[in-house]
């Protein structure tokens, strides 16, 4: 779960003078435009470094707002057996990632041909046993038919002791569809970092299918679901994959998911 190390003292500032802003535009009219909040259980075989299967209670959370938007993400993992020879029994990670539109703030159609807007974005988290890190990027917001949501943001990435000395592409997507077996989505992210001072590159591709499990019960659309997720990560935690050291995994798994809206 740990990428690499940031400063507080650059961090928490910039958080704060986010907050502020976020803050008063929340008194204005209509600043909500919408929020969902998602509790999942994900368990995964397969992990590299981590223990090999672990189970994970995993906290999420949206608002698209009239400023921007923001998604929070919390995930406490835990090793399923005890008798583990990798990784550490239970740890956690939480992330921010606040988004200012520019298209919103400035009341400008920034659209242009797939292009929907242009966001300042911030990534914010902590992993246990280590201090806060803090990317700053620029987010791009696309419009192709069939997606949900596609976004992708390019962030650059803080090392405690080496500073400013790499670059992550992010990329995150919904993509919803339909079959006579019932309504399904994929969802899933993919980071590449760009292995900046020698540092090895990481890959990691993670796509989940869903299924609304709760429609085909019978119940409202959208809540409940479960579904199935793999994970390919390229020198994971940018510990660089040796014949003597693996960490390129391919993890696999599966979840139940609800969603309040």
């Amino acid at each position: 779960m740990k990428h690499m190390n940031s400063t507080r003292t650059i961090g928490i500032p910039l958080a704060a003078a986010l907050m502020m802003i976020w803050g008063s535009a929340a008194q204005a009219a209509d600043f909500v435009n919408f929020q969902s909040f998602d509790t999942s259980v994900y368990v995964q075989a397969g992990n590299k470094i981590d223990p090999e299967k672990t189970i994970s209670p995993i906290f999420e959370a949206f608002g698209d707002y009239s400023i921007g938007d923001m998604y929070v993400y919390s995930i406490w993992q835990n090793a399923l057996e005890s008798d583990h020879r990798q990784g550490v029994s239970s740890t956690y990670y939480y992330k921010f990632v606040p988004r200012l539109s520019m298209g919103k703030i400035f009341d400008t159609d920034l659209s242009f041909g797939p292009l929907k807007d242009i966001s300042f974005a911030q990534w914010i988290s902590r992993t246990k046993g280590y201090d806060t890190e803090y990317m700053p990027g620029i987010g791009l917001d696309w419009n192709v038919p069939g997606f949900t949501w596609l976004r992708s943001m390019f962030y650059f990435e803080h090392n405690k002791q080496m500073g400013w000395n790499d670059r992550r592409i992010h990329i995150d997507y919904g993509y919803p569809f339909s079959t006579r077996w019932g309504d399904f989505r994929i969802v899933g992210t993919f980071d590449q970092t760009l292995g900046g001072d020698g540092q090895a590159k990481v890959t990691d591709f993670k796509p989940e299918l869903h299924y609304d499990l709760g429609r085909a019960l019978g119940q409202a659309p959208g809540h409940l679901w479960t579904g199935i997720v793999i994970n390919y990560v390229k020198n994971k935690y940018k510990i660089k994959d040796t014949p003597y050291f693996s960490t390129n995994q391919m993890s696999y798994g599966t979840f139940i998911r609800y969603s309040f809206f």
